[in-house]
């Protein structure tokens, strides 16, 4: 009774189109356990033809479901419930009555809902909902993490019955050889289209729906991302490119399907965006940035690009076609935004209404409904409705020259708009690999400044989004070049008065929990306290323990970022080096991580006990990598405001010179 209260009260938010209010003092922070609540929606789009509005909802226990909204009377139609771990990681509407989920499981807030093959369909009254692939047709089959994947891939113009989806199995070595089906979306029967040319590979459809292109990486070769081509129902290889030289990554097709938007760095070294003949292997440059990569491509319905959106620092969106019907209302939709990342989610076929995403650093995600007509925005709904965003804390974007002079981004979000020093968190992020921090909301980081904290994050090398050499730099470097970059971005804001030297510490997840660590070890004098989260702390574990080595290409992956020399390893471990530890740390982590074992934490607890370091602990059993319970977010929240509270807060007993 009370989980279906708790989802009642959140679509009740759904069903209402409410503007923006401030409530409260805005002297009294916003409480804790608003930061430690997930998203309450994670999608919003319209119908073909706008009579419905389709969302993914999560209700106060994390259940996901999918729920269909009538655009007339805001009344709710449909609802398709996940159960425990169950996530909708993705719908389509396939037609105009009927909409299309995959659902995934969500084991740990730092990693994305896994993929699985379960694919389900219902009308926008909830008729006709069925199963309609994978293992939840058959009850009896219980989910079991085998990796078996079903992935949208295109819905067919001129068929309102059938979608293309591309379906590979994951539990084998290398996956399998990926399979484009037809899919009926009523009755579930499947025909295949046609079989990749290599294992694990991504299909890509032409707008006609047709089976053009496939792009895999190659664990033989390095994991070279390769592309083969489909002529006549036959591959042919187009190119290959080990990950050092680059890579071509297909974006869509052009209309009329002759060339193919391709997001490309081989001749560059930011990512940039080309037109690609895959007939004759000419490409000619449309758009590239000097500094960052290209973040994401607008592309219309009929397969033009519209623009691409790039983040430097702050989030920019450049428009390549600006007298596309598109761009001359998304382009009005950003002026009357300004200050928030803009980008829609649908449209309706005859382009009447749109949705819009927006979000910037102190607002979680809002959507709204856009009549392009008449150019009226109407809220929808707040994913997160508790945050206030009039009492959250810009967030500042920095350049600044490391020891070597290269240049790194750094993101300072402030406690309150005096000049400091403040007590400070140092938050490297998770990855490394490809990943970035951005210019966005950030519960972290909103929780800490609310609190009196200032917050420092670090694009170092290593990172993703700053092109391929950045990138590169970083390969073999965990714990040394990658983690003098965090050093230098720390003694810089030391140096321009936004910290106080004596009261820094340092807090990451993942990847972030062993550059936290690797910080408390390379630089005991300058963090007063780690706050390490699922982290990493013996490199050469990586490559026995987690999902990573699972697969070759996992194995070939840890070869290139991490290394193989066993000494080298060890003397880039934290584990190994705890001698030189000065600061208490707090290890956080989940007794289900399937990503980072525990065993790493209960190895860095057990050595600091032998070395009579002091520690607190925190493992949830049933959490994996990264708290998902509301619950034990809260209490995380709690415990890491009483650490840091004690050693860098204002009562903290701090050592002066």
């Amino acid at each position: 009774m009370t989980k279906d209260l708790s989802l009642h009260r959140s679509l009740t938010l759904f069903a209402l189109i409410f503007a923006c209010m401030n409530t409260g003092s805005a002297a009294e922070p916003i409480a804790l356990a608003e930061f430690a609540k997930l998203p309450a929606y994670s999608n919003v789009k319209i119908s073909p033809t706008g009579d419905y509005l389709a969302a993914t909802v999560r209700n106060d226990d994390g259940e996901s479901s999918l729920v269909v909204l009538d655009m007339e009377d805001n009344q709710i139609t449909a609802i398709a419930r996940g159960f425990g771990r169950d996530f909708i990681t993705n719908f389509i509407w396939a037609n105009d009555e009927r909409v299309v989920a995959w659902v995934g499981r969500k084991f740990g807030s730092r990693d994305a809902p896994s993929a699985t093959d379960n694919v389900v369909a219902m009308n926008w009254d909830g008729s006709k909902k069925e199963w309609i692939y994978g293992r939840g047709k058959n009850e009896n089959l219980a989910y079991d993490r085998s990796y078996r994947v079903a992935q949208y891939l295109h819905r067919l113009p001129e068929d309102d019955e059938h979608i293309l989806i591309a379906v590979n199995d994951f539990s084998k070595a290398n996956g399998s050889f990926t399979e484009a089906l037809k899919l009926d979306i009523y009755s579930g029967r499947t025909r295949r289209v046609t079989r990749a040319p290599m294992r694990g590979a991504q299909l890509v459809a032409d707008n006609d729906g047709a089976i053009r292109l496939s792009v895999g990486a190659d664990p033989d070769n390095e994991n070279a991302i390769t592309i083969h081509r489909r002529d006549d129902k036959r591959w042919s290889l187009i190119g290959q490119y080990k990950s050092k030289e680059g890579s071509l990554t297909p974006v869509g097709f052009t209309p009329g399907n002759n060339y193919v938007y391709v997001l490309d760095d081989r001749e560059t070294d930011t990512t940039s965006l080309y037109l690609y003949d895959p007939e004759k292997g000419h490409h000619d440059l449309l758009y590239g940035h000097g500094v960052v990569d290209i973040e994401d491509v607008e592309q219309a319905p009929d397969g033009k690009v519209i623009g691409v959106y790039t983040e430097p620092d702050y989030p920019d969106f450049e428009i390549l076609d600006p007298e596309h019907e598109i761009s001359l209302w998304l382009q009005a939709v950003q002026v009357a935004l300004r200050g928030y990342r803009v980008t829609p989610t649908s449209a309706t076929e005859d382009g009447r209404l749109a949705i819009i995403r927006a979000d910037s650093d102190r607002l979680p995600a809002r959507y709204y409904l856009l009549k392009t007509d008449t150019m009226q925005l109407s809220q929808i709904v707040s994913v997160l409705p508790g945050i206030d965003e009039q009492k959250m804390r810009p967030t500042d974007a920095y350049k600044l020259e490391v020891r070597d002079g290269t240049t790194v981004y750094a993101y300072l979000t402030q406690p309150d708009d005096t000049d400091g020093p403040f007590p400070m968190v140092v938050m490297p992020h998770g990855g490394p690999h490809g990943v970035r921090d951005y210019w966005r909301y950030d519960p972290d980081v909103q929780m800490l400044a609310s609190r009196g904290y200032a917050v420092l994050q670090i694009n170092f090398r290593g990172s993703g989004g700053y092109g391929r050499s950045f990138l590169h730099e970083g390969y073999g470097k965990w714990g040394t070049l990658m983690q003098d970059d965090v050093t230098d971005a720390t003694q810089w804001a030391i140096k321009q008065g936004l910290a106080d030297s004596k009261r820094v510490c340092i807090y990451g997840a993942s990847y972030g929990g062993y550059a936290a660590m690797m910080g408390g070890v390379r630089e005991p004098d300058l963090y007063k306290c780690v706050i390490a989260y699922v982290g990493v702390y013996d490199l050469e574990l990586m490559f026995e323990k987690g999902d990573i080595p699972r697969r070759e290409a996992g194995i070939v992956y840890l070869k290139q970022a991490v290394g193989t020399d066993k000494d080298d390893l060890r003397a880039r471990s934290p584990i190994h080096n705890l001698d030189k530890l000065k600061a208490p740390v707090f290890i956080v982590h989940g007794g289900e991580d399937f990503r980072v074992d525990v065993e790493h934490a209960y190895r860095l607890r057990d050595k600091l006990e032998e070395l009579g370091k002091p520690y607190e602990w925190m493992l949830k059993e049933k959490e994996a990598h990264g708290f998902y319970r509301p619950e034990n977010r809260l209490e995380l929240y709690e415990r890491m405001l009483a650490f840091l509270n004690t050693n860098i807060g204002p009562n903290s007993a701090v050592v002066t010179e």
